[in-house]
């Protein structure tokens, strides 16, 4: 009987994961700068199934020139620290300097040192989580932005 009691909480509950059917409110669209083809297409496969449009890159440059040249504008963007061509310390920077006000999520390694943690959040991250990100932090970031008026 409890265990009847537990399984019909536990499907009124809204959890981000593949069996489940959590659904953002509204179409967000997020942008994934991440060289790790394993980790972005996880991430971009995790955000479709919550219903959210995403553009996956693989390096930093072109993530600013996304922005900079096609003037494409995005509700999340989730930058790693270590990329090819222009790192994520940069392209924060750059797009910050840009005017680029979009929230900015790093994702770092575990064997990312504490200064790189630091000097990243300097640049302009609004938050930063170690890789791999669970469901949890996707849940809270998109419910956020989802009540974002």
């Amino acid at each position: 009987m409890s265990s009847s009691a537990s399984a019909s909480s536990s499907k009124s509950k809204k959890r981000v994961g593949p069996d489940n059917d959590f659904k953002v409110g509204k179409q967000l669209k997020v942008h994934i700068v991440d060289d790790d083809d394993v980790s972005q297409t996880t991430h971009i496969l995790f955000l479709q199934k919550c219903g959210v449009e995403t553009l996956g890159v693989r390096n930093g440059n072109v993530a600013v020139n996304i922005h900079d040249i096609t003037q494409m504008r995005f509700d999340l963007i989730f930058m790693n620290s270590v990329l090819p061509l222009m790192d994520g310390i940069q392209a924060t920077k750059k797009l910050r300097e840009m005017g680029i006000t979009t929230m900015i999520v790093g994702m770092t390694n575990v064997n990312d040192k504490e200064e790189v943690r630091k000097e990243f959040m300097e640049a302009g991250l609004d938050d930063c989580y170690e890789k791999p990100l669970t469901p949890e932090i996707f849940r809270s970031l998109l419910e956020k932005l989802s009540n974002k008026a």
